[in-house]
């Protein structure tokens, strides 16, 4: 949609939002869209609305949203808890509490809201959400992170973060074909994501399919000439690289050193081995199933 387009949809949007307002409607969605160019105008419009209309809810929960996309966690954080203090089971107040509390570094408090969001009515939103605090902010939640991002996927299947993170976490655990679909399926939904090109080339090296990752990996330094992704993904080669040259013990036999693995680690490998068991069988569709979900491998 053009400038023109999103000029008037933002203007029926808010002769609508008078119009509910007036008849007195305490469900009302919000306008604000991400980057959207009237977002300030309809943040402005509420706050008049509100100043009259302190009874219609639906005004809070609108606020909110419009104050969490122009950067304004706080007050996002404050309007949404009047709408859980009112309505306590609207979904959407929750994750936009948990969305806003994740960004003033309320960890604890936007896990809890995740949650409660999902329990509510489960969105991939919510999933995706959780499953990045998951990742990022705690130690040792791969597992509930991967579930979660194989959760949002299952509810939307283009979802590109929930593809791309899962991803992470599949290389992390070295269970590189997993990685290497889902990183596919970003580069297929999304070609302009940020290295894109070079994580599934990654991917393919991992996999010992180095003519392939150097192809797409050629390909993402031509996108992206910044030195320090090039130096970042050569040095993640040549670890691989590296770690394909048999090593010896002080007996003299050969030794594969790494770190002890835990039971998640071995759960993840008896996936992967399943997966490629189907997969060299011909069961693809079995074969697919399995690394979509790990509880049907």
């Amino acid at each position: 949609m053009g400038p023109a387009g999103r000029c008037a949809g933002s203007i029926v949007a808010l002769c609508s939002l008078l119009l509910a307002v007036a008849c007195g409607d305490a469900s009302v969605d919000a306008y604000c869209e991400a980057n959207g160019k009237g977002n300030r105008e309809t943040l402005e419009l509420l706050t008049r609305l509100l100043d009259q209309k302190r009874n219609q809810t639906g005004l809070y929960l609108a606020r909110a949203r419009c104050y969490y996309v122009l950067g304004s966690y706080a007050q996002a954080q404050q309007d949404a808890s009047e709408v859980i203090r009112r309505l306590p089971d609207r979904p959407e107040a929750y994750l936009i509490r948990a969305k806003a509390g994740k960004m003033l570094g309320r960890i604890p408090q936007a896990l809890d809201d995740y949650s409660t969001s999902i329990r509510l009515r489960p969105t991939a939103e919510a999933y995706y959400g959780r499953g990045l605090t998951y990742m990022r902010d705690y130690q040792g939640k791969d597992r509930e992170a991967l579930e979660d991002f194989t959760a949002a996927i299952r509810l939307d299947g283009t979802h590109v973060g929930a593809h791309a993170f899962r991803a992470q976490i599949y290389s992390r655990h070295e269970q590189y074909q997993n990685a290497l679909g889902d990183s596919e399926q970003v580069l297929k939904l999304d070609p302009a994501t940020p290295n894109a090109y070079c994580n599934v080339g990654f991917a393919h090296y991992a996999l010992g399919h180095d003519a392939q990752g150097r192809k797409f990996l050629n390909i993402c330094y031509q996108k992206d000439p910044d030195p320090q992704t090039r130096g970042y993904y050569e040095t993640e080669v040549n670890k691989v690289l590296h770690a394909r040259r048999p090593r010896k013990n002080f007996g003299g036999s050969d030794v594969a050193k790494g770190r002890e693995k835990t039971p998640y680690d071995r759960e993840m490998e008896r996936q992967q081995n399943v997966y490629e068991s189907l997969r060299n069988s011909g069961f693809n569709d079995r074969a697919e199933a399995c690394r979509m979900d790990g509880s049907k491998c």
